[in-house]
């Protein structure tokens, strides 16, 4: 993620309502799922999409453990 990206999410993540479910690697995981339709569910052929799932979600958790001891 970069800095627009973070503060996007930054953004976001305070302005949702409490019903709302916001996931910024939405995309990342669709990704990887749709992978694993098209190739009959063989994890090994989608690999580099779920690192890419894996740190997004990282940096996101990152992210938000920032802005909790920020207040």
């Amino acid at each position: 993620m970069n800095e627009t990206q973070n503060h996007d999410i930054s953004k976001s993540f305070r302005e949702k309502k409490s019903s709302k479910f916001l996931d910024p690697c939405q995309k990342e995981s669709l990704n990887s799922m749709e992978c694993l339709d098209r190739n009959n569910y063989d994890k090994g052929k989608c690999k580099d999409l779920f690192i890419l799932y894996r740190e997004c979600k990282k940096k996101w958790l990152e992210k938000r453990r920032e802005l909790r001891r920020k207040g």
